[in-house]
């Protein structure tokens, strides 16, 4: 059998359709040959069929079932074992591959033997960019910068890095975390591992990249390759506390950096910050209604009241 330039690893969890579209796009679109690529799909126990879609439908696809919820970063792990490829690429079931997006991740890969993390750009369905496509490492400085809309009041040159993408670049750029919807790695720096089993879902993105990073190697963001994601359908399905995943992992990332102690400065900022989006999103929606600022509103004031439940959890 000829060994595979590229792993792609996707981990699935209730989104059947969405994952068929990213597996067609994948062998449609991706710019390399069928024999070129291994592809495995790690099913997180999905109850609408997802599972079967892949076994009658993508009979190429190596499949993993598992029977409960394992999370992201663990279904992950359990698929790097079975990798051949010289570089793994990680990728959302709710992505589509552009045209030659995986054929130009690993030419950029190759290029620059230096770097173990590529992440390219992302793109909302109307193709508009995500600015969590990467970024810097959560800081003070860059938390209330982001929450608190000081990007858009102050002058470039006194803002701190940011901590989600501020502007639509042109070329590659290093960064501190790419995302981990869409992640290029060079298997050889992985060491037979990838994600810190204590992340569940989300912030395990931010520190592989660091984990990488302070091996030596570098983290790319690169704007010359697109991927249009759908954020979020999965996290639509989901219940209880899994919903707090999404600011728990970031906040345990910026724990594991930073230390405990500086948790209730990192808490108090994303809840002010949140609740300060709800009453502006409130206020611009009476003065223009229709503009969509009331589902901004509804957005801001769940995602206050999912913070506070994590600072009341300690």
């Amino acid at each position: 059998m000829t060994t595979p330039l590229v792993t792609i690893i996707v981990v699935n969890w209730n989104v059947r359709e969405l994952l068929h579209g990213c597996l067609k796009s994948v062998f449609e679109q991706g710019g390399l040959a069928a024999d070129a690529m291994q592809v495995i799909v790690v099913d997180n126990a999905s109850h609408d069929d997802s599972a079967q879609m892949v076994r009658t439908q993508f009979p190429q696809v190596q499949l993993i079932a598992n029977n409960d919820n394992v999370g992201f970063g663990r279904a992950n792990n359990q698929a790097l074992i079975h990798c051949a490829g010289p570089y793994v690429l990680l990728l959302n079931p709710d992505t589509v591959v552009e045209q030659g997006a995986i054929a130009g991740l690993v030419q950029a890969m190759d290029a620059e033997p230096d770097v173990s993390v590529i992440g390219c750009r992302l793109l909302n369905g109307d193709r508009t960019l995500q600015r969590w496509t990467g970024g810097a490492y959560p800081r003070l400085l860059n938390l209330v910068n982001h929450y608190f809309f000081l990007d858009r009041l102050l002058p470039s040159a006194w803002r701190p890095l940011p901590l989600y993408l501020d502007r639509d670049v042109r070329n590659d750029m290093d960064v501190d975390w790419v995302s981990g919807a869409c992640m290029m790695l060079r298997a050889s720096d992985l060491d037979g591992r990838l994600f810190n089993t204590e992340y569940f879902m989300y912030g395990e993105d931010m520190e592989l990249c660091h984990r990488l990073k302070m091996a030596g190697g570098r983290v790319v963001y690169s704007p010359r390759i697109s991927i249009i994601h759908f954020q979020g359908e999965s996290m639509k399905k989901q219940e209880g506390d899994v919903l707090l995943s999404s600011l728990k992992g970031p906040r345990q990332f910026y724990r594991q950096m930073r230390g405990g102690r500086a948790l209730h400065v990192y808490d108090a900022v994303t809840v002010a910050g949140f609740g300060l989006r709800w009453l502006l999103f409130r206020v611009a929606g009476l003065v223009r209604p229709g503009a969509s600022f009331d589902g901004k509103a509804r957005s801001s004031r769940d995602m206050m009241r999912r913070a506070w439940a994590i600072l009341r959890q300690g």
